[in-house]
C-alpha cells in the first residue's frame, strides 16, 4: 500500500492529459458543476476520488502553480521571471490586480478538489466494507485539508503564533455541491484561526481513518507542514521524528536529482508521477515549460526558459555545494542564464512532500525547543549537509534556516518560510498586503458576501 499516494496520482494523469496542454486563461466556468452524477457504488466513489487528486495533479495546483507561484512571488534576489505571460510578471513584480488569472485559476481549481472531496465524503455511506470507507475517507479529508490549507496561506495574512488571527482567511467548505441547486452565492470568509483548525481537524482526521496504512505519512507529513507555519513546535517535532522513525521513506544519498526523475523513490512521500502522455504541460504549462532552458539530445529546446535563478541565490551557496554544482546548470536552450535541475524534464516526477523535509522540521524545532527528540539539531543538518557534500557545523537558527532554503530551493516554500519567520522580502515586509494575493474578482462578483483584501 506504500505507493497509494503516488499511483492514484498517476491514474489521475491519464484523465488529465487529455487537457495537458490548456492555454493559461482557459478556466472552467463557474456554473460547471464537476460531481453531478450520483456515486451509488464503492466503484463509484473510488472513481470520483480519482478524480479529486486529476485536480491536484494540473498546472493550476500541484502541477505548476502551488509549487511555482509561491517562489515567484518570492522572487527578489531568488529566482527572475523573463517570460511573456502577464500573470506571472505581475506576481513575481508584486504588481497583482484582481483580475490576474492565474490567481483566479488556483482558488477555483483547489475548491474545485475541495468540492469533489466533499462528494466523496458526502457518499461514503455506499461503502459498506468498514475498513474500505475509512481509506477513502481519509483520502477526502487529506484533500480537503491541503487545498484549505494551500488557499489560506496565499489569499490570507500568514498565521501569527503570538496574535490572534482573527483577520480574514477563506470560506471552509464542507458540504458538497452536486447540482446547481446546491449552490450557495453567500458565503463569508472565515477567520484565520478556523481555516488553520479546519485544516488541523481534517488532516487528523484523515491519519486516524488511515491508521492502518501507510498513506497516512503524506496527510502527517502536510500537518507537520501545518504546524511548523503555526508555530507549534512540539507538534511538528514529534510528526516528523514519527515519519523519520517510523515510515518507509528514507534519504537518497547518491543522487540528489533523483527524487525528481524516479518515480516511488524512497523520499517522495506524495508525489505527482507524470509520463509522456500524462503532464502538466509542455507549452503553456508545467514546471519544466517555465524553469528549463536546454537543447536535447535530438537538438530540440526543452522548456521556455523563463525563470532563471538569481546570481545573488547561486552565489549564496558554500564552495563544493552539490546543490548548487548538480542542481544548477546553465541554460543552453531558448534562453540562458542559470536555472534549477529540479524541474527538467517535462515528464518528470513532482515530490510535493518528501522526507528531506521532515529532517529540516525536526531540526528546527529541536533547535528551537532546547530539545533532541530523534536526533540532535546537529545530527539532522548534519546529515543533509554531508549529503550535500560539505562539512560539519554547529547549527544556529540562522543556518537551520539557510539549510532548509538550499534543500527545498524552487519546490514552493520561500514565501511561506520567509512569512511564518517573519523576515522580509526586499522591501517587503513579511506581512505587507502586496504578499497577499486579492481574492479573484470574479469571485467577489459571484459571491456578495466576500470581502477583498487590503491594497486590491
Amino acid at each position: 500500500m506504500k505507493n497509494y499516494y503516488k499511483n492514484i496520482l498517476a491514474a489521475a494523469l491519464i484523465i488529465l492529459s487529455a487537457s495537458s496542454c490548456k492555454k493559461q486563461l482557459e478556466i472552467e466556468p463557474k456554473q460547471s458543476i464537476s460531481s453531478d452524477v450520483a456515486l451509488s457504488t464503492t466503484a463509484d466513489v473510488q472513481n470520483a476520488l480519482i478524480g479529486a487528486y486529476t485536480v491536484l495533479a494540473t498546472g493550476d495546483l500541484y502541477g505548476t502553480n502551488l509549487v511555482f507561484l509561491p517562489d515567484i512571488y518570492a522572487s527578489n534576489n531568488y529566482l527572475n521571471w523573463t517570460g511573456s505571460f502577464s500573470t506571472y510578471r505581475d506576481i513575481s513584480n508584486k504588481a497583482i490586480i484582481s483580475t490576474n488569472g492565474d490567481v483566479l485559476r488556483t482558488w477555483v481549481s483547489a475548491y474545485k478538489a475541495i468540492n469533489v472531496a466533499n462528494t466523496v465524503l458526502s457518499a461514503t455511506g455506499v461503502v459498506s466494507n468498514a475498513a474500505t470507507k475509512d481509506i477513502i475517507e481519509g483520502k477526502a479529508l487529506f484533500i480537503r485539508g491541503i487545498m484549505h490549507f494551500e488557499l489560506v496561506r496565499l489569499y490570507a495574512q500568514p498565521f501569527d503564533a503570538t496574535g490572534t488571527n482573527t483577520g480574514l482567511g477563506v470560506p471552509i467548505i464542507t458540504k458538497a455541491v452536486q447540482s446547481t441547486s446546491d449552490i450557495v452565492t453567500s458565503v463569508p470568509r472565515n477567520t484565520i484561526a478556523e481555516v488553520y483548525t479546519a485544516v488541523e481537524n481534517d488532516l487528523k482526521s484523515s491519519i486516524t481513518k488511515l491508521s492502518a496504512v501507510n498513506e497516512k505519512y503524506a496527510s502527517m507529513a502536510f500537518l507537520a507542514r501545518v504546524y511548523l507555519q503555526e508555530g507549534k513546535y512540539a507538534l511538528a517535532r514529534d510528526l516528523a521524528n514519527d515519519i523519520i522513525t517510523n515510515s518507509p521513506y528514507t534519504l537518497i544519498t547518491n543522487s540528489l536529482e533523483a527524487p525528481f526523475r524516479t518515480k516511488n523513490s524512497s523520499e517522495g512521500i506524495f508525489e505527482i508521477q507524470q509520463n509522456e502522455q500524462s503532464n502538466a504541460g509542455s507549452s503553456n504549462d508545467g514546471l519544466a515549460t517555465f524553469y528549463a532552458s536546454y537543447e536535447n539530445s535530438t537538438g530540440g529546446n526543452v522548456g521556455r526558459g523563463d525563470a532563471n535563478v538569481n546570481t545573488t541565490f547561486y552565489d549564496s551557496f558554500e564552495a563544493g555545494d552539490k546543490r548548487q554544482t548538480d542542481l544548477i546548470y546553465t541554460g543552453t536552450g531558448a534562453k540562458t542564464g542559470l536555472f534549477t535541475k529540479k524541474w527538467y524534464d517535462y515528464f518528470g516526477n513532482i515530490p510535493v512532500a518528501r522526507i528531506t523535509e521532515q529532517y529540516l522540521i525536526r531540526a528546527e524545532c529541536n533547535f528551537r525547543l532546547g530539545t533532541a527528540i530523534g536526533a540532535t539539531p546537529a545530527n539532522d543538518i548534519n546529515t543533509l549537509r554531508a549529503r550535500a557534500g560539505l562539512g560539519t557545523v554547529v547549527p544556529t537558527l540562522a543556518i537551520i534556516l539557510n539549510e532548509r532554503e538550499k534543500e527545498l530551493d524552487f519546490e514552493g516554500f520561500r514565501l511561506h518560510d520567509y512569512k511564518r519567520t517573519k523576515r522580509s522580502l526586499g522591501t517587503f515586509a513579511y506581512n505587507d498586503p502586496k504578499l497577499v494575493f486579492p481574492i479573484p474578482d470574479r469571485e467577489l462578483t459571484a459571491n456578495k458576501a466576500l470581502v477583498q483584501n487590503t491594497g486590491y
